[in-house]
């Protein structure tokens, strides 16, 4: 993908009402990328972001105005316009971010005007793309397996990281369901504090619902060598108590096994 070069301009917070236009089957119709993730996580010291336009008819080169709109002013500059180069039917367009709240969400809202889409039409991608942007401090602290011993009955790769401004670990989306992560303070004994004392794990059971994962302990422990691996190995350790609104399947613990600390 190619970048746009395009002027910028700061966001507006509200657009007036205008009436539909008709749809132009044989416009060029262009829409954002359904590539683009709507939750943006940026780095502390990150001032930008990437989106992908594209369209469908690539033969000559076009101008597409380019709408924002910003729950707050200040916070986003987004390009005025898009520049297709003829023959090219995708560039990437970057939105400027400004002085913001770490760990505070920011929205912003980016619109392709009607007559450059085909805004009646059945599609999965469209004229319109919102994303929630947050910066954070967290770094990979630890790369490691993560060992769900309930639910998936398996191993798989996770990176645990950590804030120093929270002075905070956290595993993410350790359930791989998108629904939460696992955060945890510790201060280099055995002790671990876990941000909550319940997750919403995001995992269902076909008969009884939404599993909850209740924290009944927490620790940094090592398993001696055969008892999980061929090595002994350090291991953050979480006793779950598991339940859905019938009762309890009872405790069995997850693990973040640490491979290497980075």
């Amino acid at each position: 993908m190619a970048l746009a070069v395009a002027a910028l301009a700061a966001c507006d917070k509200s657009v007036p009402y205008e009436p539909g236009a008709p749809m132009d089957e044989n416009g060029p119709n262009v829409y954002f990328s359904a590539y683009n993730n709507s939750d943006v996580t940026l780095a502390s010291d990150a001032t930008e972001f990437e989106v992908a336009v594209l369209r469908d008819d690539a033969t000559a080169a076009l101008s597409v105005p380019l709408k924002s709109v910003c729950v707050i002013d200040g916070i986003f500059t987004a390009p005025e316009t898009v520049e297709f180069a003829a023959g090219e039917d995708s560039v990437v367009v970057k939105v400027q971010v400004g002085d913001v709240e770490m760990f505070t969400d920011y929205q912003i809202t980016l619109t392709v005007p009607e007559e450059y889409t085909h805004a009646y039409a059945v599609t999965e991608v469209g004229p319109t793309y919102i994303a929630n942007v947050v910066k954070e401090d967290y770094v990979p602290y630890a790369n490691g397996l993560y060992y769900d011993i309930f639910w998936a009955e398996d191993y798989y790769e996770k990176v645990l990281e950590y804030s120093a401004l929270r002075d905070e670990y956290r595993i993410s989306d350790p359930w791989l369901t998108g629904a939460t992560d696992i955060t945890f303070t510790w201060d280099g004994t055995e002790k671990v504090v876990p941000g909550s004392a319940s997750y919403a794990t995001g995992l269902y059971h076909p008969s009884y619902g939404g599993i909850t994962a209740n924290v009944v302990n927490a620790a940094y422990v090592t398993y001696p060598a055969g008892s999980l691996m061929d090595v002994d190995c350090n291991v953050f350790q979480f006793d779950f108590g598991w339940t859905v609104s019938a009762g309890s399947f009872g405790e069995y613990p997850n693990l973040f096994i640490v491979l290497e600390v980075l």
